[in-house]
């Protein structure tokens, strides 16, 4: 594999809401990996310059990630858009997406996100997991969302891991973010032992840019989502706030004050841990019970 440091990706610090470290868009070999909102385009465009991307390649379809994909695609006809399967759909039709979170971010929905345009069928490569594109592995990563994927550059042996290896700014420990609807703990912990499997030299996430200890940043994860599920179940957000204190402040003192100011409100984090462990209690009940 390259060098580490030649090989790394550009990492676009996207100052979503004015925030630094909050949102972080990549660009490598012609290539966006999560564009990011549409609300922080005019910074991810001043980025590029006069450098047009050839594809745009999605994690997965949160807003955060994706939500200025439409509006790129406006800009750049001839780019092409790599999405998985189960999120291809809402990429072409947002319609129910968007809906959806208006119904929770309400007035504040266009402040946060922008517009969400419908990108063409027609520039869509839709992807299950498992394919070879030119230098480009895919995998499915579910365990954060059900439409999540995961990249690595095999030529520059970075993997583009979006939200499952976590939330990581600086010098704090890595954290798992678990907003609803999609959260699967024993599917997380197989995708980040799948890509362990690749023996990335770094990693590369939204959340916020570039690590170059792989291996220690999914252990931690492995470990921090384990502590976060069994908090919810022990005692819902004011035990998972105190876990992820613990967590960050507590194993990398002021170091890890931005990864935990990052997380910010947990109430959402602990619903979609609720959310998993009704989902666990239901398998678990006798056939009619």
């Amino acid at each position: 594999m390259a060098d580490v440091t030649a090989a790394l990706p550009e990492t676009i610090d996207l100052l979503h809401q004015g925030r630094p470290k909050a949102m972080g868009a990549h660009w490598f070999d012609g290539t966006i990996v999560d564009p990011g909102a549409e609300s922080s385009m005019a910074r991810l465009l001043e980025a590029l310059g006069d450098r047009a991307p050839e594809r745009i390649l999605l994690t997965h379809i949160h807003f955060d990630h994706a939500g200025a994909t439409g509006a790129l695609v406006e800009r750049f006809p001839d780019v092409e858009v790599w999405v998985h399967e189960r999120g291809a759909r809402h990429i072409v039709d947002p319609t129910r997406l968007v809906s959806s979170a208006r119904a929770i971010y309400g007035d504040a929905f266009d402040g946060l996100w922008g517009r969400v345009v419908p990108v063409p069928e027609e520039r869509l490569r839709v992807l299950s997991g498992g394919e070879r594109i030119g230098p480009w592995r895919v995998a499915y990563t579910p365990g954060h969302a059900q439409h999540h994927v995961a990249y690595l550059h095999e030529d520059a042996g970075v993997a583009y891991t979006g939200d499952v290896t976590g939330v990581r700014i600086d010098g704090g420990p890595t954290v798992a973010p678990t907003p609803p609807p999609d959260i699967d703990v024993p599917a997380w912990h197989a995708s980040l032992d799948l890509i362990a499997a690749w023996d990335p030299t770094a990693l590369a996430f939204m959340h916020f840019g570039v690590a170059t200890d792989p291996a220690e940043q999914i252990a931690a994860m492995h470990e921090t989502l384990d502590r976060q599920a069994a908090a919810v179940r022990r005692g819902g957000v004011d035990a998972l706030t105190a876990v992820v204190r613990e967590w960050t402040t507590g194993r990398a003192g002021d170091a890890g004050r931005p990864t935990l100011d990052a997380m910010g409100d947990m109430t959402a984090d602990e619903a979609g841990l609720r959310r998993y462990w009704g989902k666990v209690a239901e398998r678990a009940r006798p056939d009619g019970a």
